[in-house]
């Protein structure tokens, strides 16, 4: 048994804000524009072969001219052939800071929360009844038999950006993972929103702050 890797790069559009001044929006400390990121590409995560376990990791840099705050990630996979997604609930989210003596990183996870309870009242890590009541049953397309939601709990509440000595940009991964039992293709559909602010307002408080000023 071996675990096989799929790396995919989303698309992104850039949108730029409008309404005041340069002056007033560094004044209010509110944001230039916002990136979103975007994956949709049918059965864009292949089957694994027989018995072999399976990664997928979702990556995207941030432009390194410009800090900034991550508002919104989720992601949703949708099974064709089966009735049940084998995926683990939890994927894990890093973010890869670059800094003069090497990359900072900071953690937190997507998770796809049961349903309901199983039969039996039970919701423990790693049992049946928690990973069957994670699959929905979508009704946009008869083809597709089950689905699993990802959100992001958590997401850092302050401003990411490369330090002045370093030009590498930030680098957003979301990984994903599923056990064997699956062995088609899956399609992953994954949004990302990230608010991008000018690199001279990353040491300012109003933007700094745990909750957006406006």
């Amino acid at each position: 048994m071996a675990t096989i890797h799929t790396i995919l790069t989303p698309d992104g559009r850039h949108i730029p804000f409008t309404g005041g001044t340069d002056a007033q929006r560094l004044a209010q400390g509110a944001a230039r524009g916002e990136t979103r990121f975007f994956e949709s590409t049918a059965s864009n995560w292949p089957a694994p072969g027989g018995g072999n376990n399976s990664s997928l990791a979702i990556t995207f840099d941030l432009d390194a001219a410009y800090a900034w705050i991550i508002t919104d990630i989720s992601a949703v996979f949708i099974s064709p052939t089966t009735d049940n997604l084998s995926m683990d609930a939890v994927g894990m989210l890093e973010f890869k800071l670059p800094t003069s003596g090497g990359s900072e990183y900071v953690y937190t996870h997507l998770a796809a929360p049961p349903s309901r309870q199983g039969p039996t009242g039970s919701t423990a890590i790693g049992s049946l009844e928690a990973r069957e009541y994670n699959s929905q049953h979508p009704l946009v397309d008869s083809s597709n038999l089950s689905s699993m939601t990802f959100v992001a709990e958590t997401l850092p509440t302050y401003l990411m950006y490369p330090f002045d000595s370093v030009k590498n940009a930030v680098e957003v991964t979301a990984i994903f993972s599923q056990a064997p039992s699956d062995t088609s293709a899956i399609t992953c559909r994954f949004a990302a929103r990230c608010l991008q602010y000018d690199i001279n307002q990353a040491y300012d408080y109003r933007v700094q702050s745990p909750q957006l000023m406006r």
